[in-house]
């Protein structure tokens, strides 16, 4: 299967990225929830209603609306003093599962089906004017990013069909008691974005960190 792919580029100051990816991803995965299956017989359903809640973010000027199952996650506390520009890498990847069974064996492929990519371009400001600036500045290229994506993401496109009441499991997330989004895995890979960037006081390791500590449940 060929996974179609979008790529959107952000450059934000390193007390944001929890905010602008939280933010981001949140809207993506909305449009990929749906209400909680309530089967009738093995083919026929209904859907639940799925819960809304708005967020405001802690280092954005910017509110923004997503399930209210998400659970928000919180900025992260650097005690870097000077960082460069940093490059990482963030995806939000959408996949359906495709069991295989032999004789005395059964696996589950995965299929991607659709990939988001958020890079980030990571910097540090010690001044409080300069911050301030960026979290009206980020808020604005944070907006323009979901409202592309709210354009691509309502075209007509593949999407995954609905599967009969047993193979649920192949196509959403059943975990959750009120919503079931499709089935999907946070991407993460730190790291530079061309030789001439050399990270310094910020370390890979740290990065990594920070963005296992981006998740959704």
């Amino acid at each position: 299967m060929n996974a179609r792919q979008s790529d959107y580029r952000l450059t934000v100051e390193i007390r944001q990225v929890s905010d602008a990816v939280s933010c981001i991803f949140s809207s993506l995965l909305l449009h990929r929830t749906l209400g909680k299956f309530q089967y009738k017989n093995e083919t026929n359903f209904s859907l639940g209603s799925i819960g809304i809640e708005e967020v405001d973010c802690d280092t954005i000027d910017l509110s923004y609306s997503g399930s209210s199952r998400r659970t928000p996650v919180g900025s992260p506390s650097p005690s870097e003093t000077a960082v460069p520009m940093i490059c990482a890498q963030i995806g939000l990847e959408f996949y359906q599962k495709s069991p295989k069974r032999g004789i005395f064996y059964q696996t589950n492929d995965q299929a991607t089906w659709e990939k988001w990519n958020l890079i980030l371009d990571i910097f540090k400001v010690n001044s409080i004017d300069d911050f301030g600036r960026l979290r009206e500045s980020v808020g604005e290229s944070i907006g323009e990013i979901v409202l592309k994506i709210c354009s691509q993401i309502n075209r007509n496109q593949y999407m995954p069909k609905m599967p009969n009441k047993g193979a649920i499991g192949d196509v959403f997330e059943t975990q959750f008691s009120d919503c079931q989004p499709y089935l999907f895995k946070v991407v993460r890979q730190p790291g530079t974005c061309g030789s001439s960037v050399t990270p310094q006081t910020l370390s890979f390791y740290k990065l990594g960190r920070m963005l296992k500590d981006v998740a959704f449940s």
